[in-house]
């Protein structure tokens, strides 16, 4: 009953600060504008290039620039460059002044026998005006093609049907043998931004059980309650209060963010889309997420009993972090090959369970006793560094 009412003074304290309910409305927000302003700045950005073309054998810049606006929607508007009796060089200055002057972003000049030797050379001024090529070399390969198809009398309808791409559709295959579509780019995506909403929050209130425990060193009343509550006590309810805290909190903004889905409504172009996810990567999240956060949390409780400072504290930050960076960069490994034995080893530490064994379970789910295990493994190591905070905020008193 003493630990429940720590954590519910932990709790409250945190819920009903104004700090809370600031942040609980302010972070959405900001988060909103980092996706809503580049896409603003993306659409008054000019997506259209001007490339001035030089075609000395003639015939090349009516095809392009039909292929261009037929296939990429126009994205590159073509200036033709006029020889008329003039030298190819003269073509290549005037080509070289327009891109001085910023009358055009680039220039293209088709080289001789072009559909025996393909050779051609791009003029730009800056590293984004070479962008325009991204849409250019595409197409250039698609008229030359076109035109070898033709000089070797080729029948179009032929070359269609040979190019066209089979459609793929991937099935996986369940322990059980039964077989279900995925769409295994939207499983990772929510993958990668479930892992992402647990190190945001990790930094978030990490911190704040780091500066919790060491304001508890300095407050009058922390010798009547260690007098009563055992030190360990204390800490795993500092842990889980203000932990409660935070889940509230993503509660708060995944509860909005689901209902506003539901409505068909999306919040700075974003929405939740569950049905891509099969129960077990949801299930698994769940617990993931709220382990990984508790035992992060009492991760950061032991630096707080261990020092008497914030500056000091700061210093044994940055190893704490390293626990959530080292298993984002092995997440390719894992991704790789899911069922290697050093992929399971590596998601059976309890440090990097959260971010390895989710991913393993988003890539192909391992057998459920490894879930299990990994669980089992996680709830000691809070309990352990709950017993340890405890001795050391003694010690440290």
């Amino acid at each position: 009953m003493k630990l429940l009412a720590i954590i519910r003074r932990e709790y409250l304290e945190r819920v009903k600060s104004k700090g809370f309910v600031i942040s609980t409305l302010l972070i959405p927000f900001l988060m909103s504008l980092t996706i809503v302003v580049p896409m603003l700045m993306s659409e008054k950005v000019e997506e259209h290039h001007a490339v001035a073309v030089l075609d000395p054998e003639g015939g090349w810049f009516e095809a392009l620039d039909q292929v261009i606006k037929t296939s990429y929607e126009g994205k590159v508007d073509l200036v033709p460059i006029r020889l008329e009796g003039r030298p190819v060089e003269e073509g290549i200055a005037d080509i070289e002044d327009m891109i001085r002057t910023k009358a055009v972003d680039g220039g293209l000049v088709f080289g001789s026998g072009l559909q025996q030797e393909p050779r051609l050379r791009y003029y730009v001024k800056s590293v984004s005006a070479g962008l325009a090529s991204e849409t250019l070399r595409p197409a250039v390969s698609q008229i030359l093609r076109q035109a070898r198809f033709t000089e070797k009398g080729v029948d179009p309808g032929l070359v269609a049907y040979v190019m066209e791409r089979p459609q793929w559709e991937r099935l996986t295959v369940s322990d059980k043998g039964d077989t279900v579509v995925r769409d295994e780019r939207a499983v990772v995506s929510m993958g990668f931004t479930m892992i992402m909403i647990l190190y945001m929050m990790v930094l978030m209130y990490g911190q704040q059980t780091l500066t919790g425990v060491i304001d508890e060193k300095t407050s009058r009343v922390v010798e009547v309650i260690l007098s009563s509550v055992p030190s360990w006590q204390l800490m795993l309810g500092k842990i889980l209060g203000i932990g409660g805290a935070g889940l509230t909190q993503i509660l708060i903004w995944t509860g909005s963010l689901y209902a506003a889905s539901l409505r068909g409504i999306q919040l700075a172009g974003f929405s939740i889309d569950t049905s891509v996810l099969p129960p077990v990567v949801l299930v698994s999240f769940l617990v993931f997420f709220v382990l990984g956060f508790l035992l992060f949390s009492a991760i950061y409780a032991g630096v707080g009993a261990l020092c008497n400072t914030i500056q000091e504290a700061q210093q044994f930050a940055t190893p704490v972090m390293m626990f959530i960076i080292l298993p984002m960069l092995m997440m390719t490994l894992v991704m790789k090959q899911p069922d290697a034995p050093v992929a399971v080893v590596l998601s059976l530490i309890p440090m990097f369970t959260p971010i390895l064994m989710f991913m393993r379970v988003i890539m192909e789910t391992p057998p459920l006793w490894q879930i299990g295990l990994s669980w089992v493994l996680m709830g000691v190591t809070i309990l352990l560094f709950a017993r340890l905070s405890g001795k050391l905020f003694r010690v440290g008193m």
